[in-house]
């Protein structure tokens, strides 16, 4: 069940919200609401010394209507209104309104983020929770009062945020590999993308052997799932999207302790994205760009025939890899799925991955590494991700750790020096992607958190959707 958001209110709304960049001192009537609500309101705010500063309300109620000032800043960016958005939302609860307007997003970009916030606000993963005897009063309905295709586009995108937030959600006996691929195909199906699944025996035959070894110590078979988009008009730009889709991670021999492999279903959080970024872009329909959407999906388990310290396997590229922690598990799938991309000849390769705890000590948990081979490449996706609020750091690819990654007896190892660990992952990604311009997004901290906050709830976070869909809308316009 998803929050109904658009550009038309009811009448009348439960809550009437308008945002405001400055201190409130005007005349009743240039709220546009009644004149005994407006005077009401105006007075609130000088009681509560209301400044306007971002997310900052007051609030009133008068004829069963609630009234409130939300502040946006007083030089809000457009993305700022995301914010205010999930406000309108959060406000909503506090005064049990069932209904709610906003006005004041007075531009197409502010109407939109605003949208994005109140419909991600409002999301909620509670398929297993048993409903009360007395459901309590619950918001239904948001309209983001502007311009209704900015309204109805930021919807179809945030609807690709929430579906990667249920997949990483999803609990693990039920989000399975053939789970994920399930899902894929009814994606696939929705919008008219081509799609491949492949299961174990097509792997075997085409020597998918570093995802086949990941995936040997569980019961689950393992898949591989392609899907293609192809927008109108000649494509400017050809795009692969690589998500790791490990959808539970025990760390395999290199057993992790019970309490890291809490959450460990959220270890598909690339694959989420990717296949979140289908669905926004499948809903959108961006012209003059062909997108792969390509995942290796995974259960990382110990049995009998787990793959195990000191193996050696030679990947889909040809290249062999030895293996000295089977907790590395993320890059090796990786490898073998980006060197499929390669065969796909895109212009671009971009891939996301909760891949290292290296990378959250280096960041935190609101920002992604990205590392890259090609500056053109990086800045247009930190431009792309900084233009939608989603915040990524450009990290170096430093030479010097790659010797770390040499192995006596095989072409590789999978592991480095603890050091660097986020680099050293990497630079081992690299090396399965040869001349194509390529980003890796490591998005292990963001792509899961343990509090609400904002527009986010507790759980996967959807993390990575806006910005890949924001770049291959650039990519299509602009080439």
């Amino acid at each position: 069940m998803r929050l109904e958001v658009s550009s038309a209110p009811t009448s009348p709304s439960d809550l009437v919200a308008i945002a405001v960049t400055r201190p409130f001192d005007r005349s009743a009537g240039d709220l546009d609401i009644p004149p005994s609500a407006a005077d009401a309101l105006v007075a609130e705010a000088a009681r509560v010394d209301f400044d306007a500063e971002l997310g900052s309300v007051a609030s009133i109620s008068l004829d069963g209507v609630s009234y409130a000032l939300i502040g946006a800043g007083a030089s809000p960016k457009a993305t700022d209104y995301r914010r205010v958005g999930a406000r309108v939302v959060k406000h909503a609860a506090v005064v049990r309104a069932t209904s709610a307007e906003l006005r004041g997003a007075n531009s197409p970009e502010r109407a939109r983020f605003a949208a994005e916030g109140a419909y991600l606000a409002g999301y909620k993963f509670d398929a297993y929770k048993t409903p009360p005897a007395k459901p309590g009063i619950a918001l239904g309905r948001v309209a983001i009062v502007g311009d209704s295709a900015a309204v109805a586009g930021a919807v179809d995108i945030a609807e690709g945020v929430c579906l990667a937030r249920d997949l990483a959600n999803e609990h693990p006996g039920r989000c399975t590999p053939s789970f994920l691929a399930e899902q894929a195909t009814l994606l696939a199906a929705r919008h008219g993308l081509s799609c491949t699944v492949w299961g174990e025996e097509e792997l075997t035959k085409r020597g998918f052997n570093l995802l086949l070894a990941v995936g040997r110590g569980s019961d689950q078979e393992s898949r591989f799932i392609h899907l293609v988009y192809r927008g109108s008009g000649e494509p400017k730009r050809r795009l692969c999207f690589v998500g790791k889709g490990v959808t539970y991670d025990s760390g395999g021999y290199s057993l992790k302790p019970s309490e890291h492999q809490v959450n460990m279903h959220l270890d598909m959080g690339g694959a989420a994205a990717v296949l979140g970024a289908a669905e926004a872009i499948g809903r959108t329909k961006p012209a003059g760009v062909e997108v792969h959407f390509i995942v290796p999906t995974v259960e990382n388990l110990v049995s009998g025939r787990a793959y195990k310290l000191n193996e050696i396997i030679r990947g889909y590229s040809g290249a062999t890899v030895e293996i000295l922690n089977t907790d590395a598990e993320g890059r090796l799938i990786l490898a073998d799925a980006l060197a499929y991309a390669v065969e796909q000849e895109p212009d671009e390769i971009i891939d996301l991955a909760t891949l290292t705890g290296a990378c959250v000590i280096a960041l935190g948990t609101e920002t992604a590494g990205v590392f890259g081979n090609d500056d053109g490449m990086a800045g247009r996706l930190l431009d792309a991700a900084a233009s939608v609020d989603e915040s990524m750091w450009r990290m170096p690819l430093t030479p010097r750790i790659e010797d770390h990654l040499k192995s006596e007896f095989a072409d590789m190892k999978n592991v480095g020096s603890r050091w660097g660990g986020a680099i050293s992952a990497a630079l081992f990604l690299k090396k399965f992607i040869g001349d194509h311009a390529w980003a890796h997004i490591d998005i292990a901290g963001p792509a899961m958190t343990d509090a609400e906050w904002e527009y986010i709830n507790k759980g996967g976070t959807g993390f990575g959707v806006i910005a890949l869909h924001e770049y291959a809308r650039r990519a299509g316009a602009t080439g």
